[in-house]
């Protein structure tokens, strides 16, 4: 149960059970521990007070047998009033001491060794005894079946409390899963929702959540509304411009008037491109993963080109265009346009002399001017609306903007589109 929790540490129920399973192992360890030094503290408390009690046994022997030097109390005991007497092994823990209690190992198993002195006819004299404790303490399976046994019983505890603590994050979480799952079905009309029994932090969040979806939502229908008026607004004055300059031209013969109108023509039809371009910014933000992808034609940006040559002529700029492949791209005609006519016309207002060179790749858009360069503690956002446009757009497209300068003088900006596989 908690492998399965574990293979996902990145979620709450994940790292509970990563928690749970870590300080579990530690608990283990510690009861191991614990256990095994409490079993050998208890056998040897246990022959301590044994060989204690013997002691008075032998001193009183000894007391009534003056002659004799070695008495066998039991099976297991063995008393002695002289050092010399006591076997040449457990010689060396005793000789120069005047008191020892310990259990020395030896090879055919362990004694309890004990050394200490009594009063005879006003002689102190040693009395050792030696004890064979194995015989009394636990054997090696006796100690391996309590171990076997606590460990048993601990781990017994550690899985109910580990199902416990996963029920417990399971509900706690849940409310959580819940609002993520009604977020993920992106459906702005429905409301979030959590059972009556979820916890009050979490009702409150689904509160706020419901508060700022029905701003958002409030906010999109404003813009939409925006862009079915403006729609009608904008584009009704600029036909009728359009429609009388044409008239004008027609019935003008002054050289002069002719040109005027001409100049009128061409900034009724980029404020056509830009008010096509400010209404895809709103009608376009939530349907343009669902729009299919195209080429980018080189008429249409050889159109784009012509329309700035002018204004690149009178400041006495060459106008450069460099294509090695159209991108493959989700936005429209006058997307398309206004970024790039944008990016032009602030390489020409930030230049007075040199070229401007206009790249295409699969991916790539850069317009790269000879002009002064960004200057770190100016905007880097750039001249006027133009860039801030063009930001947008690309925030809206998914694609990377960035504008640095170049090695020599001028600077790039820099629209990727992201690799995308263009059409044969």
């Amino acid at each position: 149960m908690i492998r399965r929790y574990l293979g996902n540490t990145r979620s709450m129920t994940g790292r509970l059970a990563l928690f749970f399973a870590a300080v579990s192992a530690v608990i283990g360890l510690f009861c191991f521990a614990l256990i095994t030094l409490t079993l050998h503290w208890a056998e040897d408390r246990m022959g301590e007070r044994r060989i204690l009690i013997d002691k008075k046994e032998a001193i009183h022997y000894f007391h009534s047998n003056p002659d004799i030097s070695v008495i066998q109390l039991d099976l297991l005991t063995t008393a002695y009033n002289d050092i010399s007497l006591v076997p040449k092994t457990y010689r060396p823990y005793l000789v120069g001491k005047s008191h020892f209690l310990d259990e020395v190992h030896i090879e055919d198993g362990s004694q309890m060794v004990y050394l200490s002195t009594f009063t005879h006819n006003g002689d102190e004299k040693p009395i050792i005894l030696l004890t064979y404790v194995d015989e009394v303490e636990l054997s090696y399976d006796e100690f391996i079946t309590v171990i076997a046994i606590n460990l048993t019983f601990v781990v017994v505890l550690v899985f109910i409390f580990a199902k416990l603590l996963m029920k417990l994050s399971q509900r706690l979480i849940e409310p959580v899963n819940a609002l993520k799952t009604q977020l993920d079905k992106n459906d702005p009309s429905a409301a979030f929702a959590l059972p009556n029994d979820a916890a009050n932090e979490f009702q409150t969040l689904a509160a706020g959540l419901n508060g700022y979806r029905t701003r958002v939502n409030e906010l999109i229908k404003r813009e939409q509304s925006f862009a079915r008026y403006a729609s009608h607004e904008l584009r009704t004055p600029l036909t009728v411009i359009k429609g009388a300059s044409k008239l004008l031209l027609r019935a003008c013969e002054d050289g002069f008037i002719s040109r005027q109108v001409i100049r009128v023509q061409e900034a009724t039809t980029q404020m056509s491109t830009m008010t096509d371009a400010l209404l895809a910014l709103v009608r376009y933000e939530r349907e343009k993963h669902n729009a299919p992808f195209r080429l980018v034609s080189a008429e249409e940006l050889n159109s784009i080109m012509a329309a700035n040559l002018t204004l690149a002529q009178e400041k006495q700029l060459e106008l450069m265009c460099t294509i090695e492949s159209m991108p493959n791209v989700q936005a429209s005609p006058p997307v398309i346009a206004i970024v790039l006519n944008n990016l032009i016309r602030n390489a020409i207002a930030a230049t007075e002399k040199g070229s401007i060179e206009v790249c295409m790749t699969a991916s790539k858009l850069k317009v790269i001017d000879s002009g002064c360069g960004y200057d770190g503690n100016q905007d880097p956002q750039g001249h006027g609306l133009g860039l801030l446009i063009v930001e947008d757009f690309c925030q809206r497209f998914d694609w990377e903007f960035s504008l640095y300068n170049n090695d020599q003088r001028g600077c790039t900006v820099c629209v990727d589109f992201g690799s995308r596989k263009v059409l044969d």
